[in-house]
């Protein structure tokens, strides 16, 4: 028998839908699942993320320190600052996506707007001035981030959600009406492990830390 696959599947591959809509979709489909990490992973994605939460790996990107440095009466533009603190150079170099992917979805299209398909984000001078490893004045500083970072996030939360509609799809059959019915826990538990694995690229079940940057601002009292 010909397999029909499901519309929300063939849609999200034609973009008929964004993520953002096959996201609420999912979170329909499972409002009966036993597995209240899946859920949070869903909510968290559609809602974004806080300073509690351990962020998944695929939101987690790199970033380019910059500025402009004033040597004597010259001033050099777009420059990147080193830093002689390590700990603080790391947190300069790496950046967390929190926002909801409704605000990252915004940012991707930012991002295909502007020349160099990367977006910045501002930084605190004193503090980059004070670490500095230049022999000028930081008289302005902002963090880089790697090109098309927010186009990735959406793209790899889109890989990640056809997979799971597939595997829904093949555990419970066409998933038209945005209902599976989770009676049989046994495929439940192994739904809830191939799932699992596709979120978290592992089988690990531990999540949550205080491990998050949190706005935009560097310093040894602030998570940024």
């Amino acid at each position: 028998m010909k397999k029909e696959r499901s519309k929300i599947i063939i849609d999200l591959i034609r973009n008929n839908i964004d993520v953002l809509q096959a996201l609420q979709s999912l979170d329909l489909m499972l409002e009966d699942i036993n597995d209240k990490e899946i859920k949070d992973w869903v909510n968290k994605e559609l809602n974004g993320y806080d300073v509690k939460d351990k962020i998944p790996k695929y939101r987690c990107v790199t970033c380019v320190l910059k500025g402009d440095i004033q040597i004597g009466y010259n001033i050099y533009y777009d420059m990147v600052i080193p830093l002689t603190d390590k700990k603080l150079s790391e947190k300069c170099n790496n950046y967390q996506i929190i926002e909801p992917i409704s605000i990252v979805k915004q940012y991707s299209i930012a991002e295909n707007e502007i020349k160099n398909h990367s977006l910045s984000i501002d930084t605190n001078v004193s503090v980059v001035d004070q670490y500095s490893a230049t022999s000028g004045e930081v008289i302005r500083a902002h963090r880089e981030l790697s090109m098309y970072s927010f186009n990735n996030v959406l793209s790899i939360i889109k890989d990640k959600l056809l997979k799971i509609f597939k595997l829904l799809e093949d555990n419970y059959g066409n998933l038209d009406n945005l209902y599976i019915d989770f009676s049989d826990k046994e495929k439940e538990k192994k739904s809830i492990n191939q799932i699992f694995k596709i979120i978290y690229n592992d089988n690990s079940k531990k999540i949550g830390d205080n491990n998050i940057i949190k706005g935009s601002v560097i310093g040894d009292e602030n998570e940024n």
